[in-house]
């Protein structure tokens, strides 16, 4: 496994682990519950419910995390279309999707940015995948990358380039 891959896949695990730690705080407030412990041993988290809502959303960061998980799900969602492994490209698809929805809800000055590739490019590659098209898929692909370098424009970061995957991450394979 190379470096980049080591860093994507701990990028991954802290993203997971935010949203799963801020469910607990959400819950821990809807319950009414008082007692810290059963969240965290190491008590991070402290004060009242509105200051732990505070730490959670420091800790999910700004839209950093967030792409690292987009990276790993465009290499997967590649893949898959390559494999013609449609479900799973779907799946990958929708997740790409989610992800970004909740990070400008998050970051609403992310929006603008994010807005076609939510309404026009990512659509391209769904319509891609349910037709199950591996060259409808790949021109799809093409142009989401473009669109990815668009939106990276737009917020200035243009040193985030974005390639197609030349080599896989994970261990998912087309089902036999």
């Amino acid at each position: 496994m190379t470096k980049t891959d080591k860093v994507a896949f701990a990028a991954l695990a802290a993203a997971l682990t935010s949203c799963a730690l801020a469910m607990g705080v959400w819950l821990q407030a809807r319950a009414g519950m008082t007692d810290h412990a059963a969240l965290s041993s190491g008590e991070w988290l402290k004060g009242s419910a509105g200051e732990q809502f505070r730490t959670v959303e420091k800790q999910l960061r700004g839209l950093d995390v967030t792409m690292a998980e987009i990276g790993y799900r465009f290499t997967e969602l590649y893949f898959a279309g390559q494999d013609g492994n449609w479900d799973y490209a779907k799946y990958q698809g929708e997740k790409i999707d989610l992800a970004l929805r909740l990070a400008v809800e998050r970051r609403p000055k992310r929006k603008p940015s994010a807005d076609a590739f939510l309404k026009e490019d990512l659509p391209v590659v769904q319509q891609a995948i349910e037709r199950r098209d591996p060259a409808g898929f790949q021109r799809a692909m093409d142009r989401l990358r473009s669109a990815c370098m668009k939106c990276h424009n737009k917020e200035k970061v243009p040193y985030f380039t974005v390639e197609l995957p030349e080599r896989r991450i994970s261990p998912v394979r087309t089902i036999r």
